[in-house]
């Protein structure tokens, strides 16, 4: 009796050296790929901005105006509409007039809601005003 649980233990021991690397090498795993992965905020509407040969992309500005393809309209994470949007973006202004704001436009929106949006900028203030793009590959 004593000679086939001497067996049984040894065996188990056995079966955990083995696994052992195993469950190291994929706790490291997911450390790397938590530590090296690319975390970056949700955009509230599909954009994909205009491409350049310069890539402009500013850094996180404390407002960030989103213009979907569609001509929706999002100031930060909330979708607005056309007046709701005017409102909000003339008291954000009205808060720091000095304040960095993003524009991050789609390539295929009409350029007039663009144009639209730069002139409810300087309407209520605005003076610093950064229109996002991406680097395009080099030809």
């Amino acid at each position: 009796m004593k000679l086939a649980a001497r067996q049984d233990a040894s065996q188990l021991a056995s079966i955990d050296d083995r696994i052992m690397p195993l469950i190291n090498i994929v706790f490291l795993l997911l450390i790397f790929f938590l530590v090296a992965g690319v975390i970056r905020e949700v955009e509230p509407v599909d954009v994909d901005p205009p491409r350049s040969m310069v890539e402009a992309e500013s850094a996180l500005a404390p407002l960030t105006i989103y213009v979907s393809a569609d001509g929706r309209l999002a100031l930060g994470d909330d979708v607005l509409t056309d007046d709701a949007f005017n409102a909000a973006v003339i008291e954000s202004v009205a808060a720091d007039p000095e304040q960095s704001i993003r524009i991050v436009a789609d390539r295929n929106v009409d350029s007039a809601k663009v144009i639209t949006v730069l002139e409810t900028l300087r309407s209520a203030g605005a003076s610093r005003v950064k229109l996002t793009t991406q680097m395009q590959a080099a030809p």
